[in-house]
């Protein structure tokens, strides 16, 4: 029911609309789940192929389409079997190859997965090239090439090395991952004739070139630095997340060193790259690796910098795509729109559907990559509307259900969605998980509706106060490296329900990046993140939102898994160097050596409420130095006072990454820091954990600290730096507790509020000095505290003017 003030009105369509929000939420807190897994595979002729399609909640009414035709069931002319989801073909012929999609029937309308490839294995013979000649200079690395035939897939190389196959890299031969053997420190033994042959995985052939190298191993006196491979400029292509190795082998007596850059810099900061002998890996690939690489060989004899050679890579990504909305609601004869953001490179084809049928364009219907616009809309065009994008690499989609309804109808909450989307970026050999954002229904969200604000936040006559922090239940760590699975539960809370979760998380060295925040069904406790970067330190805050606003928050910070490297075994002398490919083995060998140590600093902890005087302190480790990890400790701080770390407990078994930490003061700020021990000692410290107060209060949000400080005294100590110092008086803001403040300061002849420049001191420290500043320059200067609710009002502005 609607409430009023004096005489009772008729509701409009629109308030209607509003009071039926929350529960339309909740409907679609059930919304379907298509988890879609035919995925593109490469089989023999006459070989068996299973695809997969599994939907949540079961019961969901599944077909196949083959090439764009509906699939009536099993086929047996065809030697195809449907059963529970999964089509299976028997013996794979040139009928049965091309594009399936799994169709998914709802009442909301019809769904299509992302396509998968089903192709014929096949390997062609080599071409004969007859015989050649290679020489190399002795102690140099000499390359044996081999034009490996077309396959599909990519057939894998072997060699003929002194009468003897070598199917993988072993003492000085290395192969590499473009088929080519790289023979290091040749010397008179490597001298004799090498052939390759092309296996494939698939079929199982074995097919021998009819041509052969034979190699040379010369002493010369001394010759200048040439590039030997490649012999000439190289264009490639890398599909981002896969691993890339530039491969540049270089000759001359002394033996050259080879350095690498790229678009005219060096990669020796680069922390991606990694040297493989001379040849250049980097793991993984993402989009800024695209762009021109150079190998430069010199020994000093001859033109500095003549010898060089130029790769230029490509990264290509699979198709990302994204819907503003999830669901629409427009009145007979408006217009509809949908917008599709599709991301990746080459860029990728759209096709907009309806029900999983390719949509084209009329004078109602308008199409662009960008958007749908549907003119005059009418009970005939409900249903379920997708953006499939595809490209070289992979395929991908998002979708949005469109209902129709009469002007001037009350929406009935019984009779709303429950729908699921997807849009993950799926390469075609990878599953994918579609799954519609909630976060972005077409309808209000609760809480924020004039009936949330009015009535709702009292219970039994009593002020309903903000949800505490929901229990997060994942492991910091996953060996998944694109993707965290966060699970939770709520905290017991019998005076208001829970009307949904606010999730957001970032990549914590990307700290000054935006929050990606979702809205998640009070239902709902299990969120997947995708889309994350492997070997990387994400944290993620979530907090429940009932009638009273948005309640504590609870936190988690966990890395990715690392992709696995190459397997590629470096020869009995070299190793993989990660600083410079021109040392020598000795100082490889030291190197190895000093990796002994004391563990690696865990990564800062992360700090979530246990009780009323108690928290759980939670890290993630790094390296173990090269011993196992026997035990961490964990030491924590008073912001209030200027001391020392103090030891809070030791001897946690390196199987516990959580511990808790009881007897803290209320109303004083803490901060907390781990250390990893092994036989060799102690870590460093990770780096201090945010501030943590203990604030003393039972189910209670933090209220924003009203009244700001106020600045008693600046003076500028030289040309560029001044001093100031600071009152605070907590009563003065009921003795809410603070975690510190913030300064700022801009120039005093600006007007222009985006000028003004902020420092952040923790804790409660009353004084700063604020350095950079330009000399014989008038600054103004003022003040805030803050909290987790917010920031106070400015304090005084004070001018101080440098010397």
């Amino acid at each position: 029911m609607a409430m009023t003030h004096g005489k009772k009105k008729p509701m409009s369509p629109i308030p209607c609309l509003i009071l039926v929000a929350t529960s339309c939420f909740a409907r679609l807190s059930e919304s379907l789940q298509v988890t879609v897994q035919p995925a593109s595979i490469v089989q023999k002729l006459g070989g068996p192929v299973s695809l997969g399609c599994v939907v949540e909640p079961p019961g969901v009414n599944l077909t196949w389409r083959l090439n764009g035709k509906e699939l009536a069931g099993s086929d047996k002319v065809l030697g195809i079997h449907i059963e529970r989801g999964k089509l299976i073909i028997m013996a794979l012929n040139n009928h049965t190859v091309g594009r399936y999609q799994c169709i998914a029937r709802v009442p909301e309308g019809v769904i299509a997965s992302v396509p998968a490839v089903v192709t014929l294995a096949n390997l062609k013979d080599f071409k004969f090239d007859g015989q050649h000649v290679i020489e190399v200079d002795e102690g140099n690395t000499a390359v044996i090439a081999c034009d490996l035939p077309e396959s599909h897939p990519k057939a894998q190389v072997r060699y003929s090395v002194k009468q003897e196959w070598l199917e993988a890299s072993r003492d000085n031969y290395l192969i590499m991952p473009s088929g080519n053997l790289q023979i290091v420190n040749a010397s008179q033994e490597d001298e004799g004739t090498y052939k390759c042959a092309a296996y494939n995985p698939v079929t199982q052939e074995v097919k021998t070139s009819v041509s052969s190298e034979r190699l040379r191993v010369r002493r010369s006196m001394a010759e200048a630095a040439r590039i030997i491979y490649p012999p000439e400029a190289q264009s490639i292509i890398v599909t981002k997340g896969q691993s890339l190795i530039l491969e540049c082998v270089a000759s001359g007596i002394p033996p050259p060193r080879v350095t690498w850059a790229k678009d005219g810099s060096s990669v020796s900061a680069y922390n991606k790259t990694r040297f493989l002998l001379s040849n250049l890996l980097i793991d993984p690939t993402s989009e800024e690796d695209s762009g021109t690489y150079s190998c430069t060989a010199d020994n000093g004899v001859g033109e500095a910098g003549a010898a060089f050679i130029f790769y230029n890579v490509q990264v290509f990504e699979p198709p990302e795509v994204t819907m503003e909305l999830s669901q629409q609601i427009i009145p007979w004869g408006q217009s509809a729109k949908f917008t599709c953001e599709v991301r990746g490179n080459p860029q990728p084809s759209v096709m907009w559907l309806r029900n999983a049928v390719p949509l084209s364009a009329s004078h109602r219907l308008r199409l662009s990559r960008k958007a749908l616009r549907l003119v005059s809309v009418g009970p005939e065009d409900d249903g379920i509307y997708q953006c499939m994008a595809e490209n070289e690499v992979g395929s991908a989609q998002a979708m949005v259900q469109l209902r129709t309804a009469r002007p001037g109808a009350t929406l009935n909450p019984g009779q709303d969605a429950h729908l699921g989307s997807a849009q993950p970026p799926t390469p075609p050999s990878r599953d994918s998980i579609l799954k519609l954002p909630l976060d972005k229904v077409g309808l209000p969200r609760p809480g924020t509706t004039p009936l949330a604000a009015s009535q709702q936040c009292t219970a039994n006559g009593e002020l309903v106060s903000p949800a505490e922090a929901p229990i997060i239940l994942s492991s910091p760590r996953t060996s998944k490296t694109d993707s965290y699975d966060l699970v939770w539960r709520p905290r017991p809370d019998s005076k208001a329900p829970i009307l949904y979760y606010v999730v957001k998380h970032r990549k914590v060295t990307n700290a000054s990046d935006s929050w990606a925040v979702r809205d998640i069904p009070a239902s709902q406790h299990r969120l997947t993140l995708t889309r994350l970067d492997p070997g990387s330190l994400y944290e993620v805050e979530m907090a429940a939102h009932n009638c009273a606003g948005e309640g504590q928050t609870a936190m988690v910070t966990f890395r990715t898994g690392r992709r696995p490297k190459p397997d590629i075994v470096a020869s009995k002398e070299q190793q993989i160097q990660r600083d410079d490919p021109g040392t020598s083995t000795q100082s490889s060998n030291q190197s190895d050596n000093s990796r002994l140590s004391p563990p690696e600093a865990p990564d800062r902890p992360t700090i979530s409420m246990a009780s009323e005087t108690s928290v759980y302190v939670t890290w993630i480790p790094r390296g173990n130095g090269g011993f196992p990890i026997q035990s961490f400790r964990v030491e924590y701080k008073k912001l209030k006072k200027q001391g020392d770390w103090v030891l809070a407990t030791s001897d946690i078994p390196p199987s516990r990454l959580s511990v808790e930490i009881p007897g803290l003061e209320k109303g004083i700020s803490y901060k907390f820091r781990v250390r990893a021990l092994n036989i060799l000692g102690e870590s460093e410290p990770s780096a201090a954990s945010r501030p943590y107060v203990v604030s003393g209060y039972n189910n209670r949000a933090y209220e924003r600290p009203v009244a700001g400080p106020y600045i008693t005294f600046t003076d500028a100590i030289n040309e560029t730096t001044i001093m100031l110092k600071w009152m605070y008086v907590p009563a003065s803001n009921n003795n809410t507790p603070i975690h510190g403040f913030y300064i700022y300061y801009r120039p005093t002849d600006s007007d222009n509020d985006s000028d003004y420049k902020k420092d952040v001191v923790e804790g409660d420290r009353y004084w700063h000095s604020i350095s950079h500043l330009q000399p014989e320059t008038s600054y103004d200067i003022k003040m805030q505290c803050f909290n987790e609710g917010g920031e106070s009002e400015f304090s005084n502005v004070m001018i101080c003017e440098t010397k």
